[in-house]
């Protein structure tokens, strides 16, 4: 308790104040380290995973140097997770490569189980080039369903690049999902605590853990697109997707100029912090 009290003290500099106006929530600061102790909230609300921010007011850390927020509620059953993602690259980083989040229920940081959602769009891009070279020009609604169908499946990971692909609306008691909210990546996760019969796929937790929870986007292999650009230098038209709804809107403005400069492109994203369950205060008392 003391570190989050710590980070409830800490100023806010004028361009987190008003993404916190903006969004109606407390942002709170953490010292800008990649080892951090944090706390998830005792289930009081309803969390819907539609990758809305709206659920989580007043609840998330902000990590100092990273440009994203993350913040937790748990009850006996599940961990809800939400990020924010606010660097236009890193957001085309976490769509383009994939994002994994990773669980270890004893507390460090080993990856031992992890959920990557999105899997990242080396499927799309290749069914761009097959159009292309089929049709001479990308049609952009076909863009769209390709874009779309990428954010159909998960990748459950294990230990020793252990991997399996699954269908998400399949992914027996996980719910995932991933928007664009006012400039922002949106992400918002529901996993099951303990497995089970039903629920096969968990944290391996109990309320009242600490567990070791990383955040994991792969650099960009910078030599690859480049390549990848050349080919397609005058074929198309941007990112998938256009700007309707999904993730379409998100990407076309992140990767875009603002100010007439292009944002510096991160280094990918490899955060790894000790997370503690909440407990029932009921159960708390009764302790």
């Amino acid at each position: 308790m003391n570190n989050q009290t710590k980070t409830k003290s800490h100023s806010l500099n004028i361009k987190q104040s008003l993404i916190a106006c903006a969004l109606g929530i407390l942002v709170l600061c953490t010292a800008g380290c990649d080892e951090q102790e944090l706390n998830s909230n005792w289930l009081d609300r309803e969390i819907i995973i539609d990758a809305k921010s709206d659920d989580w007011l007043d609840t998330l850390y902000y990590f100092e140097g990273k440009n994203l927020s993350i913040g937790f509620f748990n009850d006996e059953s599940h961990l809800y997770v939400c990020m924010l993602a606010e660097h236009p690259m890193l957001q085309a980083q976490a769509v383009g490569q994939g994002f994994t989040i990773w669980f270890d229920p004893e507390g460090g940081k080993e990856k031992a189980f992890g959920i990557k959602f999105p899997i990242g769009m080396r499927e799309v891009r290749e069914q761009m080039d097959f159009m292309r070279s089929q049709e001479g020009e990308l049609d952009r609604e076909k863009m769209r369903q390709a874009f779309e169908e990428s954010l159909a499946d998960l990748e459950i990971l294990g230990p020793g690049g252990a991997k399996q692909r699954i269908p998400v609306e399949e992914a027996h008691g996980i719910e995932v999902k991933v928007r664009n909210e006012t400039g922002l990546l949106v992400y918002e996760l529901k996993m099951p605590l303990q497995s089970s019969d039903e629920h096969p796929y968990a944290v391996g937790a109990n309320a009242g853990d600490a567990i070791g929870i990383g955040l994991e986007i792969p650099e960009i292999d910078k030599d690859e697109m480049k390549s990848a650009m050349q080919e397609r230098m005058g074929g198309a038209e941007g990112p998938p997707g256009g700007g309707g709804g999904g993730m379409g809107s998100g990407m076309g403005g992140g990767m875009g100029r603002r100010g007439g400069q292009r944002p510096k492109m991160p280094n990918g994203l490899n955060v790894w912090a000790s997370l503690k369950l909440a407990l029932n205060q009921n159960q708390e008392l009764t302790n």
